[in-house]
């Protein structure tokens, strides 16, 4: 059973979350009694925008004794798809069910202050609320959802969200590349890219860039590695950000769950596994990768692994050991932004 649920957990991490939710149905049928898998088959039809599905599988996980940690985060997302779907009475108790058993968690005190909202309490909502950020000085679920708490608290007057969402999901179709080559790809952004480099909100069509960082031609090889690069260096500066946890999907706009999407553990795997070969070949863009890495990691409160929970944690820890902290620590001065361009075939005359 638990290869069967690492290999389904490392399908969802790949984005293959249709495959992934099969699996973990098959486990549970397997295993009825087993709290982790309605977990993590809960979390599954959660990301898959199917919120009646999630809502059972999240009570059963709860009622067979969830470890404490992911029991908090299982109340607080089973209180939110109930307020979503306008059912405040039914988030209301389940959110103070969770609350009496873990009182200092400051994640259930954010999530029962917009159910307050919706029930008429303004001001127990902000007295919730004002609860919910004295406790997260040391509360890392809050940080963990802060996207998701954000996207709520600026919606709080738009009644039945959840509803209007997923009536807006499509069904569940293929999907079908434009079959346009990654260097094409890669070119047409790095045509707007140059005058204001990292700090402008460049998004590339989606495609595998990960599946070509050795690939054998070398203008794929080197237009995957500069695109990876740049989504980054974009992330760094705040600009934009390619790579979002797949349970945060659903809180920004225009999400379809059958779209393939980037899936920051691929990256990072990829990066990994080839960091020595890539180090050699293209030193300049692998150095900002290294250094914008290094730098969002370092100023997360949480870390990589834990804002992305689909990251194969021991992958990234060996990452951050053997790659980022020694980097940091060594504060090398990256080489000049025009060696970057260079480095990739930018012409720049």
């Amino acid at each position: 059973m638990e290869e069967s649920l690492k290999a389904a957990l490392e399908l969802r991490r790949d984005g293959n979350l249709l495959d992934s939710n099969q699996l973990l149905q098959k486990l549970v049928l397997q295993h009825p009694e087993h709290a982790m898998l309605h977990y993590e088959l809960a979390w599954s039809f959660d990301i898959l925008a199917k919120p009646e599905k999630a809502i059972s599988l999240y009570r059963q996980a709860i009622e067979l004794d969830l470890p404490i940690a992911t029991a908090v985060n299982a109340y607080a997302q089973l209180g939110s798809l109930y307020r979503l779907k306008g059912q405040f009475m039914e988030s209301e108790k389940i959110l103070m069910e969770g609350m009496l058993r873990f009182w200092d968690v400051g994640l259930l005190k954010a999530f029962y202050a917009f159910t307050m909202y919706d029930l008429g309490n303004s001001g127990e909502a902000m007295r919730w609320m004002t609860d919910a950020l004295l406790d997260s000085s040391t509360d890392s679920e809050i940080f963990l959802n802060q996207r998701v708490i954000s996207y709520l608290g600026s919606n709080l007057d738009v009644q039945h969200i959840m509803k209007n969402f997923v009536a807006n999901v499509p069904n569940e179709v293929e999907h079908s590349e434009d079959g346009k080559p990654i260097v094409e790809k890669v070119e047409t952004v790095l045509k707007v890219f140059e005058p204001t480099y990292f700090h402008g909100g460049w998004v590339f069509e989606f495609d595998r860039y990960d599946l070509h960082f050795t690939d054998s031609n070398n203008e794929i090889r080197r237009a995957a590695i500069a695109a990876f690069a740049i989504m980054i260096g974009i992330w760094e500066t705040g600009s934009a950000q390619a790579f979002v946890p797949q349970h945060e999907r659903k809180y920004s706009g225009d999400y379809n769950p059958f779209e393939p999407h980037f899936e920051l553990n691929g990256y990072i795997s990829a990066f990994y596994s080839n960091f020595n070969i890539l180090q050699q070949e293209l030193p300049i863009m692998t150095a900002y990768i290294v250094d914008c890495l290094g730098a969002i990691d370092e100023r997360s409160k949480l870390g990589l692994d834990q804002e992305f929970p689909e990251i194969d944690t021991i992958l990234f820890m060996k990452f951050r050991q053997e790659i980022l902290l020694p980097n940091r620590q060594l504060k090398k001065k990256l080489p000049p932004f025009d060696d970057f361009l260079k480095e990739i075939g930018w012409d720049l005359s």
